[in-house]
């Protein structure tokens, strides 16, 4: 995206000419939100736009120049926030540290993102060569993020050689397209005589109707024969003919061959590049004004925009030049890429750096990519990277090092664990061979490689129950004859839970806690100063789960303060969020508000990738326990994502949507998703906290059995490690629960236990409506409540005794989400049926 301003025009040039039915066409379409410019290349479709623009007043115009290129969700996502900086740095940033919308989770979250900071102004944002988009996540994302959820105000254009691959058809049945067309660009006859006096060319009726004839009224071809005529008038004989031969041949005799061989060969390496950033431009001429001085006075296929620092070249010009890179010396194309590469990292350009470094066979360069890359690589970079390495000779890894542990990370963050331990173990017995004068780089790849075979081993702990981690952490301590600064050293990173445990098998979390005490054992022998309270957080997490809150409060207590700062937020995130369910059970709204603060505080910490992600997901888990989901985010109010890992925190947000379906009686989604989490490598913490949950939704939807069947599946996958708290925090449904199993004497639960549950699930029943009382005391909360005006809309419906059925059809929605609207209003009336909720609104004056 880049900001467009008022420049001056050639009205000498026919992609400038001022037409005004063309700008009449204009005016007629920005009344659309979205305007589609579909032509041929050379019918000037961008500089009518550009020039539209110049003349239109708006708060905001900003164009998006997309390539081939930006198939690659990565690399659109880095042209598309580093752009948006223009516009509004602060939503850049955090849109940025989003990533590419690629699930729904995202997509929701940018949407909120994006209005919440979008201020409602006159707006126009130009998506230039759209018909290089055709991958289905980016066309996805443009169909559901911006076509449709425009904010008001706002206009898109969309500026392509073909038919855009968009839901045309739907933005038409709301008629919200208006469409621009090869003939709306034509020239007419009226027209060219216009822009021929213009340029004071005197010209037969005959030779105009000619020239209509063989150009069809196309800008590029006239500007070639307006070119031509002023050296040469009269169209005939050479002129004619080579405008219909060779397009090429035009420009190589009109404009080539009159500019310095000096400013040739840099307008050949500049079509070597796709970045044109004046600043870029201006490293790749070494500082030679002069060449900058001819490079803009070329101004029939290249213009500079002074405002937003970049040049434009035409597509054809730049197809032009690209058939002369032969006449490049390898020596200038390799200092081209060597400058455009080092502009591109600068700027977080991170594949096009990567593309011009290994055009460059610059190994070193590539690896310096990486820190500025999170630990885990999107899927396209890390599978976009990987290629490269394999194209890579095998001489590069015996040079750079660290090369090898890059292909590892690409492998990790694509999920193809097999083929990076065969990846691990080649490398390893590669390096270890290597002569002794390498032992430098030997020892650094090592270290490397033995960091993320640790990390792997870390992550398949959840599905092999084998804690061996640590003994690749001590391989990489041996690396090392002295301890080292750790830099930023980065732990492996937390899921959803501390403990990478996914069986019941008795011993199994304190195995893992074992196996992490071990890993910072060997840590500390190789950095210094070097601690972290990974272990003790990830034993505060057990004795929380275990019910032994007095113990895990000092634990996480201890964790926090032996956490470093740099690299380690999402720990404290964790030790916070269980700090927050601590104070819940203990009823202590004081110590609620203070974690609330301190994840508020850490939300606001720039280096913290996942913050707002995070920050989401322990608010909403409070408004569940307040009995307020109308209050959790949108984006965690969706459908459940689709899983991917264990790890990954879309199954971290899961949790909460689980959450929010059993406080609004959405039962039918929340079991869907518990049946497949039983298919699956689950958490043993969250398996057990989803079976808890079932065995309350079976009850409540009057099916004992089920119930008591998932109850005592609960049990015994708790009772090995005395799992208590997943039962205690269902509260009062728990102490139902247990009280109707107490009466059945369930086979395979002793009564000892449920007892136990049932008075401690009574008491944590009590101590969250203390909570709950000191927080609408807090707030100012009345007895009433509020409807969103679509559930006023819903209510008013079905007091008009409308069916569900009938009700998403009057309002376009799914049947789930109405019936997902509807638990939401019983929730919030205290209704418990239909009747009684009319009743309810009745009495209130609701309806």
């Amino acid at each position: 995206m880049e900001i467009i301003s008022k420049v001056p025009v050639d009205s000498r040039n026919p992609f400038h000419f001022g037409r005004s039915r063309l700008n009449n066409l204009f005016m007629e379409a920005i009344k659309y939100p979205v305007v589609i410019i579909c032509a041929g290349a050379g019918y000037g479709k961008t500089s009518a736009v550009h020039d539209f623009l110049n003349s239109y007043e708006a708060s905001i115009k900003a164009l998006v120049q997309l390539s081939e290129r930006d198939n690659m969700m990565s690399r659109f996502w880095e042209n598309y926030v580093y752009t948006l900086t223009k516009e509004n740095k602060t939503l850049a940033k955090l849109i940025g540290e989003l990533g590419f919308p690629d699930t729904k989770d995202k997509q929701n979250q940018y949407q909120s993102l994006w209005h919440k900071h979008i201020e409602s102004k006159r707006r126009i944002l130009v998506l230039d060569d759209f018909h290089f988009i055709e991958d289905p996540s980016i066309i996805r994302f443009m169909n559901e993020c911006i076509f449709f959820k425009l904010p008001p105000g706002t206009s898109i254009f969309l500026v392509s050689r073909s038919t855009p691959r968009i839901n045309i058809s739907a933005l038409e049945s709301r008629n919200h397209v208006f469409k621009i067309n090869e003939d709306d660009l034509r020239f007419t006859e009226s027209e060219l005589t216009l822009y021929f006096r213009n340029l004071d060319i005197t010209i037969q009726p005959e030779s105009l109707s000619e020239i209509m004839k063989d150009t069809g009224g196309w800008a590029f071809a006239i500007n070639i024969i307006a070119r031509s005529y002023q050296k040469a008038p009269g169209y005939g004989g050479y002129l004619r003919n080579a405008m219909k031969t060779n397009i090429f041949q035009m420009m190589e005799a009109q404009d080539w061959d009159e500019i310095s061989k000096g400013l040739q060969f840099f307008l050949i390496r500049l079509s070597l590049i796709d970045h044109l950033a004046v600043e870029l431009i201006a490293l790749l001429t070494m500082g030679n004004e002069e060449l900058i001085m001819e490079l803009e006075k070329q101004n029939t296929y290249i213009r500079r925009d002074s405002y937003i620092n970049a040049y434009l070249i035409h597509p054809l010009y730049l197809e032009f030049l690209a058939e002369k890179q032969k006449l490049l010396s390898e020596e200038q194309k390799q200092e081209t890429y060597k400058i455009a590469g080092d502009w591109c990292k600068k700027n977080g350009f991170y594949i096009d750096a990567l593309t011009y470094f290994e055009k460059n066979k610059d190994y070193n360069s590539i690896v310096s990519v990486f820190p500025e890359l999170p630990v885990q690589i999107q899927p396209d970079v890390a599978k976009y990277t990987a290629s490269i390495l394999e194209r890579a000779p095998e001489k590069a890894f015996e040079t750079t090092g660290y090369l090898a542990v890059i292909h590892l990370r690409c492998y990790i963050s694509l999920g193809q664990v097999k083929k990076a331990i065969e990846l691990a173990e080649y490398y390893e017995a590669k390096y270890l061979k290597l002569p002794k004068h390498s032992a430098e780089l030997v020892k650094s790849a090592l270290a490397g490689i033995y960091y993320s075979w640790a990390r792997m081993r870390f992550a398949m702990c959840i599905t092999d129950d084998c804690y061996n981690f640590d003994f690749y952490f001590e391989k990489l301590s041996k690396c090392f004859s002295e301890k080292v600064d750790p830099g930023n050293f980065i732990s492996p990173s937390p899921g959803a839970w501390i403990n990478m445990v996914g069986t019941s098998r008795e011993g199994a979390p304190l195995d893992f806690i074992a196996a992490l005490s071990r890993t910072v054992t060997h840590l500390s022998n190789c950095f210094k100063d070097f601690d972290t309270g990974h272990a003790d957080l990830a034993l505060g997490e057990l004795k929380y789960y275990q019910g032994d809150i007095s113990a895990s409060e000092n634990l996480l207590i201890s964790a926090i303060k032996r956490t470093p700062e740099k690299g380690q937020t999402e720990f404290v995130h964790r030790a916070l969020f269980y700090t927050l369910r601590i104070a819940v059970s203990q009823g202590n709204y004081h110590k609620v508000c203070q974690a609330l603060k301190k994840l508020k505080t850490l939300r606001d910490e720039n280096i913290y990738s996942n913050r707002f992600t995070n920050y989401d997901i322990s608010l909403s888990w409070y408004f569940y326990i307040l009995g307020m989901p109308e209050n959790i985010p949108d984006w965690l109010r969706d459908d459940f994502s689709q899983y991917h890992h264990t790890a990954f925190k879309e199954n971290f947000a899961n949790q909460i949507k689980a959450r929010f379906c059993y406080s609004s009686r959405n039962y039918i989604p929340l079991l869907s998703y518990i049946q497949e989490m039983k298919q699956r490598e689950s958490f043993l913490f969250q398996r057990i906290e989803m079976l808890v949950i079932e065995a309350c939704v079976h009850y409540k939807m009057k099916n004992k059995d089920k119930s008591f069947a998932a109850l005592l599946e609960s049990y015994k996958t708790a009772a090995p490690n005395n799992i208590l708290t997943p039962f205690i925090e269902l509260g009062k449904d728990m102490r139902t629960l247990t009280a109707a199993a107490l009466k059945e004497s369930i086979s395979g639960i002793p009564a000892a236990w449920l007892e136990n549950v049932n008075h401690k699930a009574s008491s944590y029943a009590k101590r969250q409506t203390q909570i709950i009382l000191e927080y609408k005391q807090a707030v100012g909360f009345e007895n009433n409540y509020i409807l969103s005006p679509r559930e006023n809309e819903i209510l008013r419906d079905i007091s008009n005794g409308l069916s569900r059925t009938e009700i998403a059809v009057s309002h376009n929605l799914s049947i789930n989400t109405v019936k997902t609207i509807i638990s939401m209003i019983l929730s919030k009336t205290g209704a418990k049926n239909l009747p009684n909720l009319i009743r309810i609104a009745m009495e209130r004056k609701i309806i």
